[in-house]
């Protein structure tokens, strides 16, 4: 089976690339379609647009299997978690084995202490900066994407592979940072991969008969 993993495209924000988005899903080849979480930007009060809509729209139609991991911006749909309906999966943790490999999949948020410690006081902030953006025009979302960037950029990889060691490819998204790390633990090879974003960049991981790539579109 050939697995399609996005994550991080916070449709509704002015930062998501949805015609890209879009794009890709109708080009690109895969048997099962894995969101990986921060699908929707609910903390920004989301402004919807014909692209969005489409994007919704096309997902919905998908007559394959459709897991959506749940993310910490993917607030309204928290109540969904291990929720199934028709041919869509919420989850928290997706685990599964491909060609002899097992394979977990997570959002990430899970790892970055700040959440863990600020997320809703942060959440309160943004959803009043994005108020000041929306009625007064002042633009200030990049000044919080740079500053949640330094934060991200301090989650523990090593950590976070070492509290994964009976799996053999770990993937996740929410730090923004498209990449592919292996490691040894206790002479296991696991590897650690992450779907990047839709915001900075144009980035998704490929799962096919236990082999992973990583791609880039910019």
């Amino acid at each position: 089976m050939r697995r399609l993993i996005i994550s991080d495209l916070h449709i509704g924000s002015m930062f998501s690339k949805e015609n890209d988005i879009i794009r890709l899903l109708k080009n690109e080849t895969y048997d099962e379609l894995i969101l990986a979480g921060d699908i929707i930007d609910f903390i920004r009060i989301p402004k919807f647009t014909k692209k969005s809509l489409d994007i919704f729209n096309y997902i919905l139609n998908l007559n394959i299997p459709i897991i959506y991991i749940v993310g910490n911006h993917d607030i309204a749909f928290q109540e969904f978690i291990n929720y199934e309906s028709s041919n869509i999966k919420f989850l928290k943790t997706y685990d599964f084995e491909d060609n002899n490999k097992k394979i977990r999949i997570e959002h990430g948020d899970d790892y970055d202490n700040f959440i863990i410690k600020w997320e809703q006081i942060m959440n309160i902030i943004c959803f009043i900066a994005n108020l000041i953006e929306r009625f007064l025009h002042l633009d200030i979302s990049n000044y919080y994407e740079k500053y949640r960037a330094k934060q991200r950029n301090k989650i523990n990889i090593k950590n976070i592979i070492e509290q994964n060691s009976d799996i053999d490819i770990f993937v996740m998204g929410h730090t923004h940072k498209p990449e592919i790390i292996e490691n040894l633990v206790n002479n296991n090879k696991i590897i650690y991969a992450n779907s990047g974003d839709w915001v900075q960049h144009k980035s998704y991981i490929i799962i096919d008969n236990g082999s992973i790539k990583l791609i880039n579109l910019e």
